[in-house]
């Protein structure tokens, strides 16, 4: 029995059809160009130096953000993982004594970091924050509100007015906001969020992240955007942990947001996305798994799926699949605050791996689908 998610994911890495992580194993395709350029960017990141290079990364990521308000922006660190940047969030919490408020639901390492770190925490149901935001959250008794956007796994993103109705109910209750972008970019940057954040006066930590867009075979680099309300804490925690990460890996990272920029995320990641999901609605059409009614229109790169029939919860039906070497998330540990799972009848499956790969784990899960359907599977009793 796997207890999280993470343990799942690295059951994923060992098995032969993956659709577990959501990290970014898609072809490089409009990237193939950065591979020559490895010899220049190391001279160039021997060359600059730590801090100029965090700079120069920074900016190419406003840029690519369509972010003018962090162009040049200060209070920033730049962590390894977009984990190592929740767990620095999670010493801070802890050192304030902070009860924090997170999103449920949403993937569990946020939750298991959060607690790992003594912090007290708290479900924000997804469902009641989109209905009544102040209601949502005043009802939450918090002093922080830890929100992902877009969330994984549904694809629900915040609109620009409930993104300012949050900051504002935060301002008013004086609630720390904290933010999880590591999605972002598969959506389109309609407002600068962080000037937003700034013109409000809220408290905040933001965290982004490129391993869930890139394919940079894990490499990758979280920035960390903060208030200056909470500048020297959160800097002390970081400087005592990492004092710094690559600048090589920054210089490689640069060069995927700067082609990005060129060409567009539209055909060098949003049309791979795009591909990948209806290849795999085309293979589940018909079967007994559909696409989660809130999730139809999401364009992360994971998609979000409802069990109807034969199974008689999520685990039995990854269960089945792991018999077949085929490694895809139960939606349980995304409600990380319950206890009772009997209700939850998702499955999140990851789209973005190599083309080849993809296609024979497409055909693996065609095959899995259509014994359920000739009723070659009997539920256990």
């Amino acid at each position: 029995m796997y207890s999280t998610l993470t343990d799942i994911e690295n059951l994923g890495l060992r098995s032969k059809f993956n659709f577990a992580d959501g990290h970014a194993y898609q072809d490089l395709n409009s990237f193939e160009a950065i591979l020559g350029q490895l010899p220049n960017l190391w001279e160039k990141a021997s060359r600059i130096g730590v801090k100029e290079q965090e700079r120069s990364y920074r900016h190419a990521f406003a840029t690519l953000a369509a972010s003018p308000a962090i162009l040049d922006y200060p209070h920033f660190r730049i962590c390894p993982t977009a984990s190592n940047s929740i767990d620095v969030v999670a010493a801070w919490c802890r050192q304030h004594k902070l009860k924090v408020g997170l999103l449920e639901p949403t993937f569990d390492n946020l939750h298991l970091l959060l607690v790992r770190r003594e912090v007290e925490v708290v479900p924000v149901p997804e469902e009641g924050l989109h209905a009544d935001i102040e209601d949502s959250i005043g009802a939450a008794g918090i002093d922080a509100l830890f929100l992902v956007n877009p969330n994984n796994p549904t694809g629900q993103v915040l609109s620009e007015e409930q993104f300012r109705k949050i900051i504002s109910t935060c301002v008013v209750q004086n609630i720390t906001l904290l933010l999880d972008n590591t999605f972002r970019f598969f959506v389109a940057q309609n407002y600068d969020q962080y000037q937003i954040l700034l013109d409000s006066g809220v408290n905040f930590i933001s965290i982004e992240d490129t391993g869930k867009v890139w394919p940079t075979l894990d490499m990758k680099a979280s920035l960390v955007f903060y208030s200056k309300s909470v500048k020297k804490d959160v800097e002390v925690i970081y400087d005592e942990i990492y004092l710094c990460i690559s600048p090589f890996s920054l210089a490689i990272l640069e060069e995927f947001l700067i082609t990005s920029a060129k060409l567009g995320l539209k055909k060098t990641i949003w049309d791979e996305v795009s591909k990948r999901r209806q290849m795999f609605r085309s293979t589940i059409a018909g079967s007994i798994l559909q696409t989660e009614a809130i999730s139809c229109d999401s364009l992360l790169s994971v998609e979000w799926v409802r069990i109807q029939g034969v199974f008689k919860s999520d685990l039995e039906l990854a269960q089945f699949f792991q018999r077949k070497d085929l490694i895809l998330l139960p939606g349980r540990n995304f409600y990380w605050s319950t206890k009772d799972h009997r209700q939850v009848m998702n499955v999140r499956f990851s789209l973005l791996k190599g083309e080849k790969h993809f296609t024979h784990a497409l055909e693996s899960l065609k095959a899995g689908l259509d014994d359920i359907n000739a009723g070659l599977y009997q539920v256990a009793i």
